[in-house]
């Protein structure tokens, strides 16, 4: 993937997550916990890693150890920020394609986790199977590495349905730190999505992004077609007459509906993300009107 232009960079540098919850880590972070009040208090030290803050390098310490130690002080801990992200054969699909959209989407969120000096680890997921995971990763300088494990992901095999229930079982079974839990996937599969996003919202907070097309959402009117699911393979004979294309409408609609009414239940984020936005737009309208980030 190529990254991103520089200004929209400095934008997203801007940005935090949020998380509603006090879902902190015990990892010493740059953001100032909600559990605590008062000054901020000196508390122990850590060896550098490559990506974290420079400024915050005691230079005393490593004048006496000639080795890099980060302060780190009793109020400042980091959100964890994990992304799944739907990598099966239904999302390699659209005009303009779902998975390439998502794949942006997901590296822009994912470089506001970063430069916010958050933990971010990304999964990609196709038929619940989990690949190895990007990160726990942490500062702005690892976004070549994030870019280049979606490139990865894009690149694999498109083989396999798209099963949330396996993917949040072998996310879950990792005993991941609780936080912010970005799902990026267009939810079409066979089994219902419901219980695999309540076991998510648990012991974490899910952030649900629901990736569509403009010929999902808005289909259009025309000649006889094969459709041919891009999982299965079934063929489906259909004519895209007004009566066809209401109908799917309305069952398009009641999917979406579906999927608001549970998020609504469980006081978590949705949003319907729509390939044919702009996709800077798109960010921004997840920053000003979701409540997903906060500059």
């Amino acid at each position: 993937m190529k990254t991103f232009d520089p200004e929209f960079l400095r934008r997203l540098e801007r940005l935090s997550l949020v998380a509603s919850r006090t879902l902190r880590s015990h990892q010493s972070g740059e953001r100032r916990s909600k559990r605590q009040g008062g000054t901020v208090e000196f508390s122990d030290f850590r060896r550098y890693a490559w990506g974290d803050d420079v400024r915050r390098i005691d230079w005393h310490a490593f004048a006496r150890f000639e080795s890099l130690f980060l302060k780190l002080f009793s109020e400042e801990q980091d959100l964890a920020c994990h992304v799944l992200l739907d990598a099966s054969a239904s999302m390699r699909t659209g005009e303009p394609n779902k998975l390439d959209y998502a794949l942006k989407v997901a590296a822009a969120l994912g470089y506001v986790a970063l430069a916010a000096g958050d933990r971010l680890t990304l999964r990609a997921f196709v038929a619940g199977e989990s690949r190895a995971p990007f990160g726990p990763a942490r500062g702005k300088g690892r976004l070549p590495r994030l870019l280049a494990y979606l490139e990865k992901a894009a690149s694999a095999g498109s083989a396999g349905e798209t099963s949330l229930d396996a993917a949040v079982h072998a996310f879950l079974a990792r005993r991941p730190e609780p936080g912010i839990v970005l799902v990026v996937s267009d939810f079409l599969q066979r089994e219902p999505f419901e219980s695999a996003i309540t076991r998510l919202a648990v012991s974490h907070e899910p952030f649900l992004l629901q990736v569509a097309s403009r010929d999902e959402v808005e289909p259009r009117a025309g000649d006889d077609h094969d459709l041919v699911d891009a999982e299965t393979g079934e063929t489906v004979s259909v004519t895209f007459d007004r009566t066809a294309i209401r109908a799917y409408t309305e069952r398009f609609r009641a999917f979406v509906a579906r999927l608001e009414s549970l998020a609504r239940k469980l006081e978590v984020p949705h949003a319907l993300v729509r390939t044919d936005v702009p996709f800077e737009e798109l960010v921004l309208e997840l920053v000003r009107r979701r409540g997903l980030a906060r500059s």
